[in-house]
């Protein structure tokens, strides 16, 4: 046993100096990855679930109900980091700044709002979209509701008002009941986000995307050296088949976790990327890599030479992490592309790396991903294991 862990060791130390020799494995297991993540972050905001607009108000009437749908309306938008509202002088002002793209949208108050409101007197409210049409749909969603809690002050006060020679006491109780706060209010239970900013994302993306490509050099060591005649003086030493196979896996697991720990840490320095609870993170990338290692060393059983590895290996790693989340946020994609993404090791770990997003996140929290990839990795590795060692001891 420990002949074969000594030997085991010692062809994973060849095939490791062997790929740091090669810059160009470690440019495509560890910068390319690294600077595609980089690209997306700096492309693209650090967080999904961040909409922000601006909306420019032209307040012509300065009444009691303008006040209400700017400083009450709006500004709840505001307040929950939506948007920002600013007031402009004129209209003129306003849409020089909405054609150049300066505002999402413009809504203009007219003048005598206020009063038609409180008479019962139908008005109207400008509202212009420019080159952003999510930010007119928040403005024109605002300027709705506004409007129907205007209609039933309005009908209130017609009710007040039906009989000839009106009560001002019941008129002047409608107008006080259009002031008073809403009967019925929403009590707020928001469950904690648990999706990471879009810096984490794409970084965890590229990672478990390219670690296919770091831990394919393992089994793609045994092709090159079938290729090239070592495999017959390796198996003619006294080495057997399994310590070989233990060598190629342990040299797979060591390149995935150096890429995968590279890209977080340059990704956490660089885009200040935010992975979660380090020893949670750990877990979850080990199993990861058991994941793709796995993976690789059934896909590699297939081919017949490096080359045909290398490419069919490309090949599945890329439409599973099409499948799997990469490139599209699964909270984005269809259903029917959601339930086929469990088959892939890819849409597991992005939900790892969404529930870090969560302070509060505990083991317990993560254990199905990981009980997924590690099954995942040992029912494949098992699989592609048997296959190389019947490859190895077949003449």
């Amino acid at each position: 046993m420990r002949r074969t862990i000594a030997a085991s060791a010692i062809i994973a130390r060849r095939i490791l100096l062997q790929r740091v020799r090669d810059r160009s494995a470690l440019i495509f297991a560890v910068l390319t990855p690294l600077g595609l993540a980089l690209a997306f972050s700096v492309l693209i905001p650090n967080d999904f679930q961040s909409f922000h607009t601006r909306f420019v108000i032209v307040d012509d009437d300065r009444g009691p109900a303008a006040s209400r749908l700017v400083d009450d309306a709006f500004a709840a938008v505001a307040a929950a980091g939506a948007a920002q509202v600013d007031r402009i002088a004129t209209e003129a002002e306003a849409r020089d700044i909405l054609d150049a793209g300066g505002a999402g949208a413009m809504v203009v108050i007219p003048a005598g709002f206020s009063e038609a409101i409180s008479s019962g007197t139908p008005t109207q409210i400008v509202l212009a979209g420019g080159q952003f049409p999510s930010s007119f749909e928040v403005a024109r969603a605002v300027v709705t509701r506004f409007a129907s809690e205007a209609g039933a002050a309005q009908l209130l006060i017609a009710t007040a008002t039906a009989s000839g020679d009106p009560d001002p006491a019941r008129v002047q109780a409608a107008v006080e009941a259009i002031a008073q706060p809403a009967p019925v209010t929403a009590a707020e239970d928001q469950t904690p986000a648990r999706q990471a900013g879009r810096a984490t994302f794409y970084a965890a993306a590229m990672a478990i995307m390219f670690v296919f490509f770091a831990t394919q050099y393992g089994a793609l060591a045994i092709h090159a050296d079938r290729q090239g005649g070592t495999l017959t003086r390796l198996l003619a030493a006294p080495i057997s088949p399994g310590a070989i196979l233990m060598g190629a896996s342990l040299a797979s697991l060591a390149l995935g976790l150096t890429a995968m720990t590279v890209l977080i840490l340059g990704s956490s320095i660089l885009v200040h990327a935010s992975w979660g609870s380090p020893p949670l993170v750990a877990a979850l990338v080990f199993t990861g890599v058991i994941a793709a290692t796995g993976i690789s060393m059934v896909v590699a059983t297939f081919a017949r030479t490096p080359q045909q590895a290398g490419a069919v290996n490309a090949m599945v790693a890329l439409s599973l992490a099409a499948i799997g989340g990469v490139f599209l946020p699964l909270s984005q994609a269809p259903a029917s592309i959601v339930t086929l993404s469990q088959i892939t090791p890819h849409a597991w770990f992005l939900r790892g790396i969404d529930t870090l997003a969560d302070a509060s996140a505990g083991p317990s929290d993560i254990l199905p991903s990981l009980l997924v990839l590690t099954g995942m990795g040992i029912a494949l590795g098992a699989v592609g294991l048997a296959r190389a060692r019947r490859a190895l001891v077949t003449p």
